[in-house]
């Protein structure tokens, strides 16, 4: 997975490999839905100090991609505000860089704990 975080989003290359396709060797639903990092990094590249915590995610399985396809993955911020953020993701392959998946992720900011007070 190659990352280039930005205040723009996130852009992100994967090739799909063995170890996450289904029985029918295309890229398997459980690895799609790890759109939330992809998310989390976009926030990240707005605000690399708000730890967050994920409250709702969604994906749309659009096509397959097979075993050696290279997917191209960006991730970007819908909106960032004090106590929640709103993230889009989307899932391409090939020169048509036809749609594979795309995703919602929203993110809940935790207050962050003083260490002085126990």
């Amino acid at each position: 997975l190659d990352d280039a975080a930005r205040p723009e989003g996130v852009t992100s290359s994967l090739v799909v490999s063995r170890a996450l396709t289904n029985n029918y060797s295309t890229l398997h639903g459980g690895a799609i839905a790890t759109i939330d990092v992809v998310g989390t990094l976009a926030i990240l590249g707005r605000d690399p100090l708000r730890p967050g915590i994920s409250v709702e995610m969604n994906q749309s399985f659009c096509s397959a991609a097979a075993e050696g396809d290279r997917l191209e993955i960006h991730g970007s911020v819908l909106r960032l505000g004090k106590t929640l953020a709103f993230t889009e993701v989307t899932i391409r392959t090939g020169a048509a860089a036809k749609l594979v998946a795309t995703g919602r992720h929203t993110e809940m900011f935790t207050a962050v704990r003083d260490p002085s007070h126990h």
